[in-house]
């Protein structure tokens, strides 16, 4: 069994049973990066972690994946219009048109 799957089998479901990262990382004998990570991996995998505010979860309502699936969105956007400079630059230092 992988490690992730393990987290996976700890998480509660429902956003209003959420955990903190803190308290996974202690169960597990983590870092927070190393949680994360896990994390990483097991919706890579396909499994559907939640996270708010209040912490991680398994989605138990298909409002619950929007709101997260949503708040996942608006992250990428915001980091693509970030990111949008730096590469303009690259491109203009490399001699690239946009």
């Amino acid at each position: 069994m992988e490690l992730w799957e393990w987290l996976v089998s700890i998480i509660p479901t429902g956003q209003a049973e959420a955990v903190s990262m803190s308290y996974l990382a202690t169960i597990l004998g983590l870092s927070n990066r190393a949680l994360r990570k896990e994390i990483e991996c097991a919706r890579k995998a396909g499994v559907l972690i939640c996270s708010s505010d209040r912490g991680y979860f398994m989605p138990e309502t298909l409002d619950e994946i929007r709101e997260y699936a949503q708040r996942v969105s608006a992250r990428l956007k915001t980091g693509g219009e970030c990111l949008a400079p730096f590469l303009r630059e690259i491109r203009k230092a490399e001699g690239i048109r946009a």
